[in-house]
């Protein structure tokens, strides 16, 4: 087993559950009781509690962590904006840690950690170009593409977002020159994609917000509906919706002829609470 390396993982309690399987593989009489005493915890059993997610880690428990596991100095700052990230209560917390460690990942190497992958999901206007590629003869430059953004995109945004597409393999250029979409998978780990998914939404609603005044009504189409419904009917709602949603993608999706990109929100979330909830204070 090599040893694990702290830039590869989203999730740093999976780290130390194999750092320490790494660690009691090459170190004779490695256990949970000699690594308390190594990084100087009272409690034998600390660490297993950590991985076990039945204990969080402190500013002064990652420095004890860090020393334990001897971890240089640059593994122990991405060591502890990975536990800062992981144990954020909000998007903007994370969002702050997360930006911290993809500024610190090494440049070689496997990474998971990836800007270009927060790129995607954190600008409208990489999905929307990845479709806008394939329109007409497929050999668009940057200046064309950044005319037909609604909003205007600059030039110099529109070539980046190109380059981060390509290193995604989201789109290529084929042999002469013209742009094909791949069907790439982004690989990212849990927590990281929680964190990159509610970034995409929240740029998708803020897109949505806008488009109410920057277009006239017959080319948007906006709605909303409120009304009650028994909370324990909500999974068949949303599996109303996801069906709606494969839908559209069967009826209208790999068109031969597209000529416009259109981005389609769907939310549903509570604007009361249950009983059972009662009243907050």
């Amino acid at each position: 087993m090599n040893r694990p390396s702290v830039f590869e993982y989203s999730d740093y309690r999976a780290f130390l559950k194999e750092m320490f399987q790494y660690r009691k593989e090459t170190t004779p009489g490695y256990s949970h009781r000699f690594f308390a005493r190594m990084a100087g915890f009272a409690a034998p059993n600390f660490l297993k509690l950590v991985i076990d997610g039945k204990r969080n880690l402190t500013s002064t428990s990652i420095s004890q962590v860090a020393k334990g596991f001897k971890l240089k100095k640059q593994e122990r700052e991405f060591f502890e904006n990975l536990v800062y990230m992981n144990q954020a209560e909000d998007l903007a917390e994370k969002n702050h840690y997360y930006r911290k460690m993809i500024a610190m990942t090494p440049k070689s190497g496997i990474k998971k950690i990836d800007q270009a992958q927060y790129d995607y999901f954190s600008r409208w206007y990489l999905p929307v170009i990845r479709e806008l590629v394939v329109f007409g003869d497929r050999s668009q430059t940057a200046e064309q593409i950044a005319g037909r953004l609604d909003p205007p995109v600059r030039v110099k945004d529109v070539e980046n977002a190109l380059d981060r597409l390509m290193q995604l393999e989201l789109i290529r250029k084929d042999d002469q020159g013209r742009w094909e979409q791949n069907e790439a998978l982004l690989c990212t780990g849990s927590e990281v994609k929680s964190v990159l998914i509610a970034n995409f939404h929240r740029e998708m609603i803020r897109l949505a917000d806008s488009a109410i005044e920057r277009f006239p009504a017959a080319k948007r189409d906006i709605t909303a509906l409120t009304l009650s419904i028994d909370k324990d009917r909500l999974p068949e709602l949303k599996e109303k919706i996801a069906a709606f949603r494969q839908e559209i993608l069967e009826n209208f999706a790999g068109d031969p002829n597209p000529n416009q990109v259109v981005q389609i929100n769907f939310q549903v979330f509570p604007v009361t609470r249950t009983n059972s909830e009662g009243d907050r204070t």
